[in-house]
């Protein structure tokens, strides 16, 4: 499969547990940036990143943020950066939920890594998942 392909179903599988575990609150948003979202609502940028899936409820109880990446892309610099800049923002956040989608090859590497982001925002509420084909691993 292509990366773009892997990408793509890496995205999905974010939406899928976020309508899975979330689908109960009323009146939540979620929005993907994908090549042509639905209603054309792309998720806003947060602290300069887009990320691949952002979904809130009506009024503001829970924010989760999405991300998927592929084994080749996990561990740039670039992730790392942009990881933490979602965690950070989560951090302040009520009820804030991240939520990583890899390969089952990455799914090890995955946890390790976004322990380690969140190492310095341990004190937040947030709740991290990495979903890697496994079965979802809250962290």
């Amino acid at each position: 499969m292509p990366e773009s392909a892997t990408h793509a179903s890496l995205v999905q599988a974010v939406i899928a547990y976020v309508e899975r575990e979330f689908g109960d609150l009323a009146d939540i948003a979620v929005r993907e940036d994908a090549v042509r979202p639905l209603r054309g609502e792309r998720p806003p940028r947060v602290e300069g990143y887009v990320p691949d899936v952002y979904a809130t409820d009506v009024p503001t109880t829970t924010t989760i943020i999405g991300e998927a990446k592929t084994k080749r892309d996990l561990e740039t610099e670039h992730s790392r950066r942009q990881i933490s800049a979602f965690l950070s923002y989560l951090s302040n956040t009520p009820r804030g939920v991240f939520v990583l989608s890899v390969p089952w090859t990455a799914g090890a590497i995955a946890r390790r890594l976004v322990a380690e982001i969140n190492y310095p925002f341990k004190g937040a509420a947030t709740r991290t998942v990495v979903l890697d084909g496994t079965g979802a691993s809250k962290q």
